[in-house]
């Protein structure tokens, strides 16, 4: 099964649409959602999730760049195509962005940073 990072507080859990059993958090908006399926193992390794993990537990989450944005967000598409992304629904819209903190990104990879 797909690890995964919770876009909520940090925590490792099972598959990027789960409800984190650490807060409680599941990914709902399509930002949330993206961010949600970025976050697993099917793209970085244990270690890396962790770093994200930490970053995202002290109030810092990643951030993506705008094309790999965009190609998750087709293949969120997808997944709704199927019977079980269907009870994805359609995402909910995003939240208002907050000002950026003006800190440094920590760099990962050229795609995402936190």
């Amino acid at each position: 099964m797909t690890q995964a990072v919770c876009f909520k507080c940090g925590e490792m859990k099972h598959g990027a649409f789960t409800d984190c059993p650490h807060c409680g958090g599941r990914p709902v908006t399509d930002e949330e959602l993206v961010l949600s399926l970025a976050m697993t193992d099917h793209y970085f390794d244990v270690a890396t999730m962790k770093q994200m993990g930490s970053s995202v537990a002290e109030g810092k989450p990643p951030h993506l760049d705008e094309k790999s944005r965009q190609d998750l967000l087709k293949q969120l598409e997808n997944v709704r195509k199927t019977p079980v992304g269907r009870l994805l629904g359609g995402g909910a819209p995003a939240p208002e962005k907050k000002k950026a903190s003006g800190g440094r990104s920590k760099r990962v990879d050229a795609w995402i940073s936190f």
